[in-house]
């Protein structure tokens, strides 16, 4: 080969990145708070009622519309069905710089990222 700069392809938890010449290392996150999820509730609401209690609004009020972040409903069946199927699933997605990971365990864990 000649002396040609070949992109490297870096992969993190979302997506993959081909512009970057020089590897970056992924994101690294700390477990900020662990959740159950309670069998009345359906995954998504208990998902919306943790990530405000981390995230502690400063006037008490929260306006989390979770639909931006992840498909609820679509949340919910793959939650739903997998715990009753009895295999394991994780859904992982992130709502401002939190990691939200919900298992089907019915598991619910936030992490932040380090600095």
């Amino acid at each position: 080969m000649r002396g040609e700069s070949i992109p490297i392809e870096t992969t993190d938890w979302f997506g993959t990145d081909t512009e970057r010449t020089e590897p970056r290392l992924p994101t690294q996150y700390s477990l900020t708070a662990s959740y159950s999820i309670d069998p009345d509730c359906s995954p998504a609401l208990a998902v919306v009622e943790a990530i405000v209690d981390v995230t502690e609004p400063a006037d008490g009020q929260a306006s989390l519309e979770l639909y931006e972040h992840v498909s609820p409903d679509a949340l919910d069946d793959l939650v739903t069905a997998s715990s009753n199927k009895k295999s394991n699933v994780e859904v992982r997605f992130t709502v401002e710089t939190y990691l939200v990971v919900v298992r089907s365990t019915d598991r619910i864990l936030i992490y932040e990222p380090l600095e």
